[in-house]
């Protein structure tokens, strides 16, 4: 994914000595004159327009600012003394940076109020115009949701449960084991059969269609169209970007990085074409009840051939507890099914033919 930059904001910063709104920039609060504190963070104020241009250039230079380790002052990164006190910066502390600080819109809003006079003040306003008071916004604290008192479940529901779940159970194990048993049974052959069929095949020209570059050589390309083929994070020769909203990013210097994360979706030409292949245009079937099953041998004309040949056989077995009919595609079983011939069948619990044995 790749990020895309809009532009640079001004940030805003609370002084949390008297509350005071201040421009990011600025690293002493505009009330008190206090420096911002490290822990202090930048937030994203409202209706700031973005930076672009010429006037963006110096800002995507300017690294991180850092903090003076004797006073705690704000110096740009680039400075290697503290304008406040004169110390050394070699070892200053870097504002942390990368931090996402919402959504950014160029959508106009509303007037903010101020809490202390009433006065209308623009949304980007840090102080208000009439009374000079601060329009920081601070947030009060939400109480947890008080916790939810335990229902009380009857006596007599509980046991009433604890006895359906019992019977599951017991029903369940009983099945299992019903299930789980086999037993023996001698068998004898009543009736056999048998069915084979074999799929002509015949060289005609398919309609297909593909990626052009997965076409294979030699055919006949028809016509192209571009199609969504998949997303990369970089531009190609046919493709749409997709971005997200943009979102401001803190840069450790009082100015916010507007973005984007951007991917794109690739289109490439897909193809219909024809090929000529071996294609099933039939299917011969023979069927018999003795004991010589035969594959079917059709003619053919010049332009087919036999393709895929199935059988499949049948056993009908009768015992004292009733007739059972046996399935298979395997030729030695069938052809020692002769009628009369006694055989071992295995039979599940439920009643179910699960194999075959002859008695010899």
């Amino acid at each position: 994914m790749a990020r895309k930059t809009i532009g640079y904001v001004k940030l805003e910063w609370t002084c949390p000595r008297c509350g005071s709104k201040n421009p990011g920039p600025q690293k002493t609060c505009s009330t008190c004159g206090g420096p911002q504190p490290q822990e202090t963070v930048f937030t994203q104020g409202a209706g700031q327009p973005i930076i672009q241009g010429r006037e963006a250039e110096p800002i995507a230079r300017a690294g991180a600012d850092v903090h003076c380790p004797f006073c705690g002052a704000r110096n740009p990164g680039d400075t290697k003394i503290c304008s406040q006190c004169g110390g050394d910066l070699i070892g200053a502390v870097k504002r942390s940076t990368g931090q996402v600080l919402g959504a950014y819109s160029a959508t106009p809003v509303p007037e903010v109020t101020c809490p202390n006079c009433g006065q209308p003040n623009p949304a980007a306003a840090l102080n208000c115009l009439m009374c000079g008071a601060s329009l920081a916004i601070l947030k009060e604290p939400v109480p947890p949701p008080a916790a939810a008192a335990p229902r009380k479940i009857s006596p007599v529901l509980m046991v009433a449960g604890i006895l359906l779940i019992a019977a599951v159970i017991i029903g369940i194990l009983a099945l299992s084991g019903m299930l789980g048993k086999t037993e023996k049974v001698v068998a004898a052959v009543q009736q056999v059969g048998w069915s084979t069929s074999v799929v002509i095949e015949e060289y005609q020209p398919v309609q297909k269609s593909d990626w052009k570059d997965q076409i294979p050589a030699g055919v006949e390309v028809g016509a192209c169209d571009y199609r969504y083929s998949y997303t990369d994070s970089q531009s190609q020769p046919v493709s749409t970007e997709v971005c997200s909203l943009p979102y401001t990013v803190d840069k450790g210097t009082g100015y916010g990085e507007v973005v984007q994360d951007c991917t794109y979706e690739v289109y490439e030409e897909y193809c219909s074409y024809t090929s000529y292949e071996w294609v099933a245009v039939e299917q011969s079937i023979l069927e018999g009840s003795n004991m010589s099953p035969q594959m079917s041998q059709p003619v053919l004309d010049s332009d087919q051939r036999l393709g895929q040949s199935s059988q499949e056989f049948s056993i009908v077995f009768v015992s004292d507890q009733g007739a059972y009919t046996y399935k298979t595609s395997d030729e030695n079983l069938f052809r020692q099914a002769a009628v009369g011939s006694s055989w071992n069948l295995t039979i599940s619990g439920d009643g179910r033919l699960i194999d075959v044995e002859p008695i010899n």
